[in-house]
């Protein structure tokens, strides 16, 4: 029987494994796509934010000579970093159950691609998963054209057509900013009436305004999609309802991801109401359900900008002071 599975294997599942695995604890990683697959879905010219240095694992060398590294950049450390630390990464794998025992050990349903479902014996589980795989969806009709896409990688396809970016936070500004400078012509519905006092970058928001303001980004702020037809996008003004439509190629929304909720609560873990945040002590990261764990950004729920890559590296060390408690037996050479 395994020490423990991490259910997602991007930068922080790939962190916790790594401190559990020095620590003597037999630890395998399942991830539904290919190491790392959240941070592969993101826009494939992204530059992080975050300097090299904050983005390290264990003082495993992000060997570059920028400063800040580019998404390829990053995604390539981490597939380096999971094959120099040896450790056990089962890829595109899908994780449908999670299930205690009465004897307080887990047995995981876990799923390979094109093969049937097994099941994995643990004494315990953390759940490192993002939400990528879950977009906050716009519930209007036509959301399901091929036309639409919540997961923006590139601008190539939208060059010289008619973009609608809909959402007003900083990911689809900088896609709107992007798509505008690669030739699209670039429409943004906001629910809002202004941008303003809403967390954007500093450096994004004159830059946005200048372009709505010279209508080089046709501004739609203070409307909201009701209706997306193959030629045309229906808004709808949230101050007197009055609804009108655009020419449109092309919709991008850019309306955040939602954490796996119902996959959570389906094994025992109480989920808050509207936050989607996990119950958990903050510091061990120990669910409500004993010998369950949650690491990453999952453990904020829908409430984004207070976990990071930079301060989730070190969610393995929380987990591991309570597990030397429970799993003492279990530890190598002991």
């Amino acid at each position: 029987m395994l020490n423990a599975i991490i259910v997602g294997a991007g930068p922080a599942g790939l962190a916790v494994a790594n401190t559990l695995q020095n620590a003597g604890f037999s630890v395998q990683l399942l991830e539904r796509g290919a190491v790392a697959d959240h941070v592969s879905q993101y826009p494939t010219f992204m530059q992080f934010f975050s300097t090299r240095d904050l983005l390290e694992i264990d003082g495993f060398p992000l060997t570059i000579t920028e400063e800040k590294p580019t998404r390829q950049q990053y995604l390539n450390y981490l597939a380096r970093f999971a094959h120099d630390r040896r450790l056990d990464v089962r890829t595109y794998t899908d994780v449908e159950r999670i299930a205690r025992s009465e004897d307080g050990t887990f047995q995981v349903t876990a799923r390979p691609r094109g093969r049937d479902a097994e099941i994995i014996s643990t004494r315990c589980v953390i759940v490192a998963c993002g939400a990528f795989n879950n977009p906050r969806m716009l519930d209007v009709p036509g959301e399901e054209l091929p036309k639409v896409t919540h997961h923006f990688k590139e601008a190539h396809p939208y060059v010289g057509k008619k973009t609608l970016v809909v959402g007003g936070r900083n990911s689809a500004i900088e896609v709107a900013l992007h798509l505008w400078r690669s030739g699209s012509d670039v429409s943004l519905s906001y629910r809002r009436e202004t941008l303003e006092g809403y967390g954007i970058k500093y450096w994004l928001l004159p830059d946005i305004q200048n372009r709505l303001m010279n209508d080089e980004i046709h501004d739609y702020t203070g409307t909201e999609a009701v209706r997306i037809g193959w030629d045309s996008v229906t808004l709808r003004k949230r101050k007197n309802g009055e609804e009108f439509s655009i020419e449109n190629d092309f919709v991008v929304a850019c309306t955040g991801f939602d954490p796996p909720a119902d996959f959570l609560r389906q094994a025992g873990v109480e989920v808050e109401e509207g936050t989607n945040i996990p119950s958990h002590n903050e510091r061990t990261l120990e669910t409500n359900v004993p010998g369950l764990f949650v690491a990453g950004t999952i453990i904020a729920g829908n409430v984004s900008g207070h976990v990071f890559i930079e301060n989730s590296r070190h969610h393995g060390g929380m987990i591991l002071s309570r597990l030397k408690q429970s799993l003492k037996s279990t530890i190598r050479g002991k």
